[in-house]
């Protein structure tokens, strides 16, 4: 696996058969709101850092705002004969779109570092774009940017020294999500929460990311906690280190539910329970089967 602050991700999603339609509906437009705002802040390519995570992220701004969101009828760049309802730009989306172009920019960085060609190449084509948004981005966030440069570099070391403990390898992850929850409310209590919210969701991304990478780490002998933990010269049976791991992330959403809990939301409690209490767990059911698993459980 690679320095997990800097990937970006699809794992924070809901369990569709659970929701109703107006919620799925809800989530949709929200999705497709901070696609738009990718493009209209950052420019059209900014679209491909577009993820469940971030939609995540704005979702929850959304619900503990004291404005409700709008939401107006559209047409779709991938889908222009058809319209479709959309949230309407406004500063849950706006945060969420820089974060992810902050995120996107450490990513190609690490992906330069440890690709080779002619991925390598790819990703230096990409930099000039990653630049020009990041520092947009960080020039309205320079909080946030340094926060995440400063949780890469901590996220490189531990790997290059080959760190053989899990909870030391996922602490910058979660530290980097727990004050990006955190700056989402200026109230001290709800900060506490957010934080320890937002720390949580950041170590269960880390895990997640370690699970589904076990088996192609293994073959490119590539670095994962779960692996090196294990203590065996080459691990242990890819099944066990499955077991393991979803043991560990099982845990961490344990105390996930008892955080969000503590949250006063005004709206979209709904959806939010979904992913926090059904979503999650569905998406550890489909790592945990391998990537045989059909991946279409989610949204």
């Amino acid at each position: 696996m690679q320095g997990c602050v800097c990937r970006v991700f699809g794992y924070i999603k809901p369990w569709k058969p659970q929701l109703r339609i107006c919620e799925f509906d809800t989530y949709k437009a929200i999705y497709c709101g901070l696609c738009k705002q990718l493009s209209h802040s950052y420019g059209p390519f900014a679209r491909l850092t577009l993820s469940y995570d971030f939609t995540f992220l704005a979702l929850l701004d959304m619900a503990l705002g004291d404005e409700s969101p709008q939401f107006k009828t559209e047409n779709c760049l991938y889908n222009p004969l058809k319209k479709k309802p959309c949230c309407v730009s406004c500063q849950s989306l706006h945060y969420s779109a820089s974060v992810a172009m902050l995120i996107y920019y450490y990513k190609i960085l690490d992906n330069i570092q440890d690709e080779r060609y002619p991925q390598k190449l790819l990703y230096r084509l990409a930099l000039p774009f990653a630049r020009r948004a990041r520092k947009k981005a960080a020039a309205e966030y320079p909080k946030l940017d340094r926060r995440i440069g400063e949780q890469m570099k901590d996220q490189a070391a531990l790997e290059q020294n080959n760190c053989d403990s899990v909870d030391r390898a996922s602490e910058p992850t979660a530290n980097c999500l727990a004050f990006l929850f955190e700056e989402l409310s200026q109230e001290e209590g709800e900060r506490r929460v957010l934080s320890r919210l937002g720390y949580l969701l950041g170590r269960w991304v880390y895990l997640c990311d370690a699970l589904d990478d076990i088996g192609e780490d293994i073959a490119k002998k590539r670095y994962n906690p779960f692996v090196l933990r294990s203590g065996a010269p080459n691990g242990l049976p890819l099944d066990r280190l499955r077991e393991e791991a979803v043991f560990s992330l099982n845990l961490t959403m344990g105390e996930i539910v008892k955080s969000f809990d503590l949250l006063r939301l005004r709206r979209y409690e709904g959806i939010l329970s979904n992913v926090i209490n059904l979503g999650l767990k569905a998406t550890v059911q489909t790592l945990a089967s391998g990537p045989e698993a059909e991946k279409d459980t989610g949204v």
